[in-house]
């Protein structure tokens, strides 16, 4: 890497823009999502947007998490809501074990050149309905009432 741009001197900090913190997307996140994607930024040098490599067992120990399941969970919450996209996979073959690199969706990808897409802006909270609907559930006023015939037994 060239010396101009090294930081000389100057104190690493990570940018929050607020147009993210009012996403929908964002409010949804649990503490552990937030951690993750804090840690994903810090890795973020503003060169290197689709080479950001971060594992499971990595993350969870930067996110401060016992297990990488919960850095699993975190990765795949990330995704569903559009923050951040996968660029290269993992591969732990016996020889080679490389960690899987990510994009964050906010910024220009520095590898394809590809725009940002700020998938997060777009997505929205689906509700989940744990109760097949029916159909009409409530009568309207007028509406005869059916009379429920007498059981013969």
């Amino acid at each position: 890497m060239s010396n101009r741009n090294k930081r000389k001197g100057r104190a690493k900090f990570i940018l929050l823009e607020g147009y993210v913190l009012r996403t929908e997307a964002w409010r949804s996140l649990t503490p552990a999502d937030r951690s993750l994607y804090l840690a994903l930024k810090w890795k973020y040098d503003g060169l290197n947007n689709g080479r950001i490599g971060l594992g499971c067992r990595e993350a969870a120990e930067l996110m401060g998490v016992s297990s990488k399941d919960t850095a699993n969970r975190s990765f795949d919450n990330l995704q569903a809501r559009g923050f951040i996209r996968l660029s290269k996979p993992s591969g732990f073959m016996t020889k080679n074990r490389a960690a899987a690199e990510w994009r964050l969706t906010e910024y220009p990808c520095d590898v394809t050149g590809e725009l940002p897409t700020k998938e997060f802006i777009r997505w929205t909270m689906r509700e989940k309905t744990t109760v097949r609907n029916l159909g009409q559930t409530v009568r309207f006023l007028g509406q005869d009432v059916p009379k429920r015939r007498a059981s013969h037994g």
